[in-house]
Parts: C-alpha cells; structure tokens; sequence
C-alpha cells in the first residue's frame, strides 16, 4: 500500500509540475503566430490628411483575422465639429478594420502605403496586443486630440517604445513648426502652411527630445527604419498616380501684393486711390479677423502648440476698429497706425530675443502690414491739415 501510494504520489507531482510549463508553452505558441506592422500611409488631398497617416496592423494566423487599429478616428458629424477643432476638445477615438478594406480606402485615394513588418518577441507580441485590446474597450476608446503631443502617430510610437526594443537614434529634428508647416508646402498648399505657421506659438519651437521626435507618420517610419533589428519586411504598396500643383508659393504672391500696393498708393489718380483703398480695407478685415484667430488659439484653445504666440502683438482684432474709424476718424485712424506701426517694429527689433521663428512669408505678411499701418498713419496727418 505504501508503494502504491507512493507512486501515486510522484505521478501527481510530474503532473502539476508539467502543466503549467505546458500551458505556458501553448500561450508563447499563440503569440508568436501574431504579427504586427506599422503601417505608414502618405498624404491624402484633404486637410486633415496632408501629414500623412499611422496605423498598426496585426495578423493572427490561428484565428485568420487581419486588423488595422487606427487611433485617428473621429466622426465629422459630432455636433459643433469645427468648434470643439478649434478649441481641442474633439474627442478623436481608436477603430478597427479589415486590412482588405483599410487598404481599399488608399487606394480610392490614391495614397501610398508603407508597411514595416516588426520583428517582436512573443512576450511584447502578448502586451501589445492586450493594451490594443484595452484601448478597443467603450470606456478606454476616446482621446483628447493634440497634433504634436498625442496623435495617431504618437500613440502607436508610444506602444512601440514600450513593448520593444527599441535604439533611439535621433532623426535630427530642429523644432516641431518646421515638421509641422513643411507638409502643406510639400503638398502644394502653401497659403495653408502660412496660415498654420502664424498660428503656431513658441511651444512650436520647442525641439522635440529623442522620445518626441517621431510625431508624425513619415518621422516614425524614419524612426523605425534606423532600426533594421527588428524589421522582418518591408512593403511598398503604390497607389499614387498624381502630379502635385505647387504653382507659386505665398511668398511670391506677397511681394507681389506689396508692389501693386506701393504702386496704387503712389500713383495719385482717383483710379488708383480707390484701388487703395478697398487694398486698406480688406487688408484691415483680413489682419482682423487674423488677429482673431491668433488671439483665440493662443489664449482660450488646448492646442498647446498655439500657446505664447508672439504674432499676437502685430497681428490682433484691434484691426477691426480701425475699420469703421477709416471712414468716420482720420484722426483716431491716424492713432491706431501709429500703434499698430510702433508694435510691428519693436517686434521685428526684438526677434532675436523671442523664442520664436518667424519666416520669411510671415516676415513678409509684416511688412504689408507695415505699409498698410503707414497709410492710416498718412491719413491722420492729413487731418492735421484740414
């Protein structure tokens, strides 16, 4: 009996000690059948979509599912859309798709698409995948969108730096603007990159460290690709047949604006000073409502990168006041020119001291502000002298 018992005994033991090795054997099977890539997708026309795309996709060959996880979904017809935009608090979310059918989207739209497949072990497959699953849950799906610091690059650049092994190399970022505003000109939409450009404070200046750095999608791909350890494959899928229109850059079409401005301005006939005058008009409601903007973005929205905007002390709402004083005050116009004038040139001398870049388009939107400040200052004296 004591033999028998003893035998029964060792026989319980190998077994308990054996099936949990076993079962660990299992789950380190099943993951490793999970593949996962990162997806990178070039610019689309529409705005949203000029800095390209990120994506992640993961393949489960037990299961036979192919799913893109995509953290830059967000629903056009939330109420107040382009308010909650603007102020930064539109709730953007995590979705998933069929890869057929993510793919299918690119290339109605003819934009590339870049998968780097990664090289992971069964360990990091297992906690990526569970965060994804995580994420996917009602209560976990809904972020507050910022475009430098929590996007749909950056969330999947934050689980590849967590669940990988990752060499940080630097991918040589001067300071998030240039990344930011060289994508419309790319794309030829440069009014849009003047228009963001003026927008962007001095937080945009600020130069991403290692870990910030791969903000937008074309800047993780690089990111990755400095990283050949863990890239299994690589796969370019060419849907873009298009021919960028970029024509002339604003730059151009502002010293242009300028020139034809000087020209009019000094060319006394009742043509031409007219012509002026509906330039000093429209100039005052554009920098307006420009300087609305500004003071909105800098002041009152979450776009954090809006924030400390020095813009703001030559580019305000104090234009539209001038507006209805141009046609009843030459005297008051004359005022406001000379404070707008005295605002615009302390900050052009004080530009090496901000911690903020100004480029040459903005430097030459000033300047037309400049001469426009001129002529309400010209109109004031002229009523000195009646």
């Amino acid at each position: 009996m004591k033999k028998v018992l003893g035998k029964l005994f060792f026989i319980i033991l190998i077994v308990s000690l054996f099936q949990p090795k076993a079962a660990t054997a299992q789950d380190s099977t099943q993951n490793t059948k999970l593949r996962f890539s990162l997806i990178t997708c070039d610019a689309g026309d529409d705005l949203y979509s000029i800095w390209g795309h990120t994506a992640i996709r993961v393949v489960d060959s037990i299961n036979n599912t192919d799913i893109v996880y995509n953290y830059g979904s967000f629903d056009f017809n939330t109420p107040n859309f382009i308010a909650k935009f603007m102020k930064g608090n539109l709730r953007y979310f995590i979705s998933a798709d069929n890869y057929s059918n993510f793919l299918y989207e690119y290339q109605y739209y003819g934009r590339d698409v870049h998968e780097q497949v990664l090289k992971l072990t069964a360990i990091e497959k297992q906690k990526w995948y569970a965060q994804l699953q995580t994420n996917m849950m009602p209560g976990n799906r809904f972020y507050l969108y910022n475009f430098i610091t929590d996007n749909c690059t950056t969330r999947i650049k934050d689980g590849l730096f967590t669940h990988a092994a990752i060499n940080n190399y630097s991918i040589g970022i001067n300071s998030f603007r240039e990344e930011v505003v060289s994508a419309p000109y790319k794309n030829g939409l440069g009014w849009v990159g003047l228009g963001i450009d003026l927008l962007l404070g001095s937080v945009a200046d600020q130069s991403p460290n290692l870990n910030q750095e791969a903000f937008l999608p074309a800047l993780l791909y690089k990111k990755i690709a400095l990283n050949p350890h863990i890239i299994l494959a690589s796969n370019d899928i060419k849907y873009n047949t298009k021919t960028i229109e970029r024509g002339w850059i604003p730059i151009n079409q502002l010293i242009v604006l300028l020139l034809i401005y000087i020209f009019v301005a000094s060319w006394n006939t009742l043509t031409t000073q007219r012509i002026a005058r509906v330039i000093d008009i429209s100039l005052l409601f554009v920098f307006g409502i420009g300087g609305c903007l500004v003071l909105y973005m800098s002041q009152y929205s979450m776009h954090t990168a809006c924030h400390e905007n020095y813009n703001l002390i030559w580019l305000h709402p104090l234009y539209l006041i001038a507006i209805p004083t141009y046609f009843i005050s030459k005297k008051w116009t004359g005022y406001l020119g000379w404070i707008f004038f005295a605002s615009t040139v302390v900050l052009m001398f004080a530009n090496h001291w901000i911690p903020q870049h100004f480029s040459k388009s903005v430097i030459a939107v000033m300047i037309l502000g400049l001469f426009l400040q001129t002529r309400l200052i010209k109109t004031g004296s002229l009523a000195k002298y009646k």
